[in-house]
């Protein structure tokens, strides 16, 4: 039977969070303050807290931390009905599991707690893991067969590749974080918290208001059109390409995060994802994970001198070489970058910045999108003139468009050795492209 402390000085949240608890079959200890909760941390060793942000005395937030001290990988929600997001921030970044606000709803309690145990438990695991490895009775990188078993049994690879020949460390971030910013399209002021997963859960996005995820997989893609978008269910996370790119390009493979419905524009590149990644740092885990590697040409389109088309062909290393066509005196852009860094992705791709011409502003407008550009996050672009910006290379446009296939093809969940070229193509050649690969490199 779990054990659960609750701190808090309300009686009222006292009695409701002891009756939802013991009736799913948790044994409840009760706190008043946190100099008590201190005092039944260290005796009942619960596995996981709710500790109230406004206690008399020592506060929620000085508590958790003296927690934490103790066990780093204590399961501890917060709780609070005077909170604001920023505080919800500073718990989740100093190490508190969740946050939830009062008045607390049975589903979400249950939900979390119930998340959070599994969390824990995977934890666990994944030390036990460590420690067997550290004692020699088990090498995960070297022979092929042993890898394999690494990545089955402990990252839980949803495909098996007949002839992949490299594997990677799985990756994930060391603390958790948050981001503000609006939606590009939604125009909603919107938020993005990011919270550290175990090995073989993969990248996944969850909704602030609603339970359940999504997994970034190509399976759940939902719409290409202006942007990339994938759903499940009721669940909805849009505009996750320049995000994905930069957990493409850092290697993480597993990550919760968690938006409202989209993810912010910030300054319509990808530079400022980049800093906040690096902030919560990456971390390493000793699980692997398949990469693919291309054997034979894909194309979608008629590869011609100003043809649209998008191709994939075998190589040692990731790369991408993307051409733009557009009038005078843009003209031709094209650039070619190789992914061999975070450095190099960072400094040569993470600053091109979103762009798009007025007509297709306009339009956009028309169907209720577009809603969060502003001139200082979108690249405006009129009769092959640049309106309200500098361009930051000659190239930016191109670089953008690396960016956005960067991106979208992460969707297939790992890495890839290949060339990709391509030219005049958007999100949903790059669907296309995506969902081509997985048919001809992965098998169930």
């Amino acid at each position: 039977m779990n054990k659960i402390l609750v701190i808090d000085d309300e009686k009222n949240i006292q009695v409701s969070l002891a009756s939802i608890l013991e009736d799913e079959g948790y044994k409840v200890f009760i706190a008043d303050n946190g100099e008590d909760g201190l005092e039944k941390f260290k005796n009942v060793k619960p596995d996981a807290v709710f500790l109230d942000i406004w206690l008399p005395g020592m506060d929620g937030l000085e508590t958790m931390r003296k927690m934490l001290a103790g066990n780093p990988l204590q399961i501890i929600i917060m709780i609070s009905g005077h909170g604001n997001i920023t505080t919800a921030v500073s718990a989740v970044k100093e190490g508190a599991y969740d946050f939830l606000e009062k008045p607390l709803g049975l589903d979400k309690v249950i939900f979390v707690l119930k998340r959070g145990l599994e969390y824990q438990k995977l934890l666990d695991e994944n030390l036990k893991l460590k420690s067997i490895l550290e004692r020699g009775n088990g090498q995960l990188a070297g022979k092929r067969k042993t890898s394999r078993m690494a990545v089955n049994r402990y990252g839980k690879s949803e495909y098996d590749l007949e002839d992949t020949e490299y594997f990677t460390k799985q990756k994930t971030i060391k603390n958790g974080n948050v981001i503000y910013g609006i939606g590009l399209h939604s125009g909603v002021k919107t938020g993005m918290v990011i919270n550290p997963l175990p090995a073989g859960k993969g990248i996944r996005f969850e909704n602030i208001s609603e339970n359940g995820f999504i997994p970034a997989r190509v399976e759940f893609l939902d719409k290409t059109s202006y942007a990339t978008s994938i759903k499940n269910n009721v669940l909805e996370a849009k505009t996750i390409e320049h995000f994905m790119a930069v957990l493409h390009s850092a290697g993480i493979t597993n990550l919760s995060i968690k938006i409202n419905k989209e993810v912010p524009i910030v300054d319509g590149s990808a530079s400022k994802f980049c800093e906040f990644i690096r902030k919560s740092g990456i971390v390493e885990q000793e699980a692997l994970i398949p990469g693919i590697v291309i054997k034979k040409p894909l194309i979608i389109g008629e590869e011609e001198e100003d043809g649209k088309f998008i191709k994939i062909e075998p190589a040692d290393v990731f790369s991408v070489k993307y051409t733009t066509i557009y009038p005078e005196p843009l003209g031709k852009m094209s650039y070619e970058f190789v992914m061999k860094s975070f450095e190099d992705f960072e400094k040569e791709i993470a600053p091109a910045r979103t762009y798009g011409f007025v007509e297709e502003f306009n339009k956009l407008a028309q169907l209720g999108l577009a809603e969060g550009g502003r001139l200082n996050n979108f690249v405006l672009i009129d009769n092959g003139k640049v309106l309200n910006t500098e361009l930051r290379f000659r190239e930016e446009l191109a670089r953008h468009k690396i960016l956005d296939i960067i991106g979208d093809f992460y969707l297939l969940g790992m890495s890839i050795r290949g060339k990709v070229t391509a030219q005049k193509t958007g999100h949903a050649d790059n669907a296309r492209m995506v969902n081509l690969i997985k048919e001809s490199c992965l098998k169930k």
